[in-house]
């Protein structure tokens, strides 16, 4: 695994959830102007909508761009204020937290098409896909990998290893995640379609460790054991899951 170095930076890379959905309107909203006084904003500012065709029908992923970055702001000082100062400037998350607060207020009907993690993708991401709807693809920088399925299977997917987990008290954390995947991707329509793109994340991987990553398997074969009462086996798939990610998601506090 090698990281992505520019002018002795670290250059923030990030994987994806996206929903497509058919025609829908997104929002062409400005960045919030706190991301560029603290430097936040690692993704660029160009169309407002990703389309693509799956199954003979056009589907648009609005980005929405403002309101995620307002969201992954909030989540992130949340997530990681305990840790000294925090990875996120108090009054970037002190503005974010209000900027946030009145754009659900004056935009009701606006949501989150896409979910961002930086340096790795979530383990919980894997349990909507199938290994057989793995994807390699090619960008300028080499081949990239992505999963795309119906979002009909994918709730249906994410709602078994939902189930299966709140019956393990030990694996509470990790139910708690699945469940607010879940909750994120219920209102979507039932014609739109889920997709997981490793996205820049990919240039962390030497080319042919990306296109045979068998993560997607790994988290599949854990949950068939638990489902199973194979406490052993679905601890050593996912402990291969969680070690391939380990030197990626590190890179978060490194930075």
């Amino acid at each position: 695994m090698r990281l992505g170095i520019c002018k002795d930076v670290v250059v923030t890379k990030s994987s994806h959830l996206r929903v497509y959905s058919p025609e829908v309107s997104g929002s062409s909203d400005p960045v919030p102007g706190f991301v560029r006084t603290y430097g936040l904003l690692s993704e660029s500012e160009g169309d407002t909508q990703w389309t693509v065709e799956w199954r003979g029908k056009r589907l648009v992923c609005p980005r929405n761009l403002r309101l995620r970055v307002l969201e992954s702001t909030v989540a992130f000082a949340n997530a990681f204020r305990g840790l000294g100062s925090g990875l996120i400037p108090e009054g970037a998350a002190q503005a974010a937290d209000r900027e946030l607060k009145d754009y659900n207020r004056t935009h009701p009907e606006h949501r989150s098409y896409i979910l961002t993690s930086a340096w790795h993708v979530p383990v919980r991401w894997f349990a909507a896909f199938d290994p057989s709807e793995k994807q390699v693809y090619e960008a300028e920088t080499g081949p990239r990998l992505r999963y795309r399925t119906d979002i009909t299977r994918a709730r249906e997917r994410i709602r078994d290893a939902y189930g299966i987990l709140t019956k393990l008290t030990v694996f509470q954390g990790p139910a708690q995640e699945l469940g607010q995947v879940l909750e994120w991707l219920e209102p979507f329509p039932d014609d739109s379609m889920l997709e997981l793109d490793y996205g820049d994340v990919s240039e962390l991987f030497d080319s042919q460790e990306l296109i045979f990553d068998d993560s997607c398997e790994q988290v599949a074969e854990s949950l068939e054991a638990l489902a199973a009462g194979d406490m052993m086996r679905a601890g050593e798939c996912y402990g291969r899951v969680v070690t391939r990610w380990a030197p990626a998601f590190a890179v978060t506090f490194s930075n």
